[in-house]
């Protein structure tokens, strides 16, 4: 799609994109009951010295500057259309105001998380008495890592004001120059049909709603009636050196951390499992920005898809844990290969054409489906430096709010530590069912890899 502008009233348009179209769906299923389903946030602790303005302020300006390099914080969604404004000096302050402010009440960021759902624009929030920033931004304007690469942005700009640097003004007039383009018109995804693509969706439709399915999958509180409620999320982080050892044994027998954590997983389902599914199915976030021409505007964007894996459960008398190699080397594989990148991007406006249509015929004819999904974001530090000068970042977290029964399991390193993360919902799970969970990945990891999987604190 292509963004146009009316001339008399500097407003520039452009349609949502397939993929953009399917996760900004998504986010809407919930609007009558005031939530919105998976809303991306991050959240760093920092640490800096104190500048001649408050803290708050000197946030507050980098944000304002911040929007001239990812002017897709502005867009909103007006009349089914993405629409963004040219900046003057009043929208410029009426957007600081509704999108940034400080907390002074909270005790922690994830006490505001809750909170911010169905919002017109991302916002960034400094929760001043445990000094974290917190980011939430709707997943159909941006993912996990865009996340990570606006807030090192922030950080940087940050960095330089508490330094007493004074920032360069902008050229307002070429904001609209910075506005991402979507997925499809990013990798220059073709818009006609060919038998190429259409045969390529149509096996994409078979391995999400096929293949994939009946899965094994996690036992749920309530039953198909029964509605969201609050969003949870459960952390697991451990030390540097187990982390290391961790690495290193994955490493050695020839699977990544990201397969062995998604075995283990899957381990740990088909052992809770109840309808004795041969079969456990689900989705792996993966990062298109490597398939992409380099661009920082890339920030604020979905470039990530979901790639469907099955695996199968062991029937030899052994357990299931017996299978946590094959399936492990399985992943690995899987992940870099078996879905045929170059194909599947050729084919992205064809796929998720397919997938909505799918979705949409499908509705309420299956069983909610409860496996975990599986969300790897590898070395936060790639993204989101630690060392900014006078700004240091001292922890991180990411998260997504989940609404429905399939729980997220984020998987990532920072500062050498590797963290598990589930986020799930109130109503579907308890505390102790997502704690045992965490747990019984662990455990397999030990006992498969030879790594004590103590966790820090």
């Amino acid at each position: 799609m292509v963004w146009t502008k009316d001339a008399d009233s500097g407003t520039w348009t452009d349609e949502y994109d397939g993929a953009e179209k399917v996760f900004y769906g998504m986010s809407q299923a919930f609007k009558r009951l005031n939530r919105e389903h998976g809303s991306v946030y991050t959240i760093c602790r920092i640490t800096g010295p104190a500048g001649s303005k408050p803290l708050g302020e000197e946030f507050r300006q980098a944000w304002k500057r911040l929007r001239f390099d990812f002017p897709a914080l502005t867009v909103f969604e007006a009349g089914g259309k993405k629409t963004y404004l040219e900046p003057t000096q009043a929208n410029i302050e009426t957007w600081a105001k509704d999108t940034f402010w400080v907390d002074d009440e909270a005790e922690a960021a994830r006490e505001v998380v809750p909170n911010l759902h169905l919002r017109k624009l991302p916002c960034l929030v400094f929760v001043s008495r445990s000094s974290e920033v917190l980011f939430h931004c709707s997943h159909w304007r941006i993912d996990a890592l865009g996340a990570c690469m606006v807030l090192d942005r922030l950080f940087a700009i940050l960095a330089e004001l508490v330094a007493g640097s004074q920032l360069e003004t902008p050229r307002w007039e070429l904001e609209n120059k910075h506005l991402s383009p979507s997925l499809e018109d990013a990798y220059g995804c073709p818009k006609e049909v060919t038998l190429a693509t259409e045969a390529k969706a149509q096996e994409i439709r078979q391995r999400n709603f096929d293949v994939a399915y009946p899965s094994a999958g996690l036992k749920y509180q309530g039953d198909q009636t029964t509605l969201p409620g609050v969003h949870r999320c459960q952390t697991v982080t451990f030390g540097k050196k187990v982390s290391e050892k961790l690495i290193r044994a994955c490493k050695s027998r020839g699977f990544s951390v990201t397969a062995a954590v998604h075995a283990a997983s899957a381990a740990s389902v088909f052992e809770s499992d109840d309808f004795g599914c041969d079969g456990y199915s689900t989705v792996v976030s993966v990062n298109l920005r490597p398939f992409l021409p380099p661009t920082s505007t890339y920030a604020c964007g979905t470039y990530v898809t979901g790639i469907t894996h099955t695996l199968r459960r062991s029937r030899d008398g052994g357990g299931d844990n017996n299978s946590f190699g094959l399936w492990s080397r399985q992943l690995t594989s899987g992940y870099r290969e078996d879905w045929e990148p170059k194909a599947y991007l050729d084919a992205l406006r064809e796929v998720y054409r397919v997938h909505g249509q799918t979705m949409v015929s499908l509705l309420g004819s299956r069983p909610a489906a409860s496996n975990v999904t599986v969300s790897s974001l590898g070395v936060i530090d790639s993204y989101l430096r630690r060392d900014h000068g006078k700004v240091q970042v001292e922890a991180f977290h990411l998260g997504s709010a989940i609404m429905g029964r399939q729980p997220t399991l984020y998987i990532w390193t920072f500062g050498g530590c590797l963290t598990l993360s589930v986020d799930y919902n109130e109503a579907y799970y308890s505390e102790k069912q997502i704690g045992d969970l965490l747990h019984s990945i662990r455990s397999c990891l030990g006992k498969e890899l030879g790594v004590d999987m103590s966790p820090l604190g």
